[in-house]
């Protein structure tokens, strides 16, 4: 029996090749893809964020769209 990230997982990898959910977007992209703002994702999801430089940060597509994904699945 597989578990709820790994069902998310595979539809994640349905909707789009495994090299773009790999890909490093700027925090402004993140929000936009988990439906969170920057600062809930710095908040409650720092695990994920990466560091791109002295003043900018990140998040791979999949982390993003993953949170979204669970977002939804609790306020149901």
């Amino acid at each position: 029996m597989s578990s709820f990230a790994d069902r998310i997982v595979a539809r994640l990898l349905t909707m789009m090749p495994p090299i773009e959910l790999l890909r490093i977007v700027e925090m402004e992209e993140a929000a936009h893809l988990s439906s969170l703002s920057a600062d809930t994702l710095v908040r409650e999801h720092a695990d994920k964020i990466l560091k791109l430089s002295s003043r900018r940060n990140g998040m791979r597509v999949a982390h993003a769209l993953m949170i979204r994904e669970l977002n939804e699945a609790d306020s149901i």
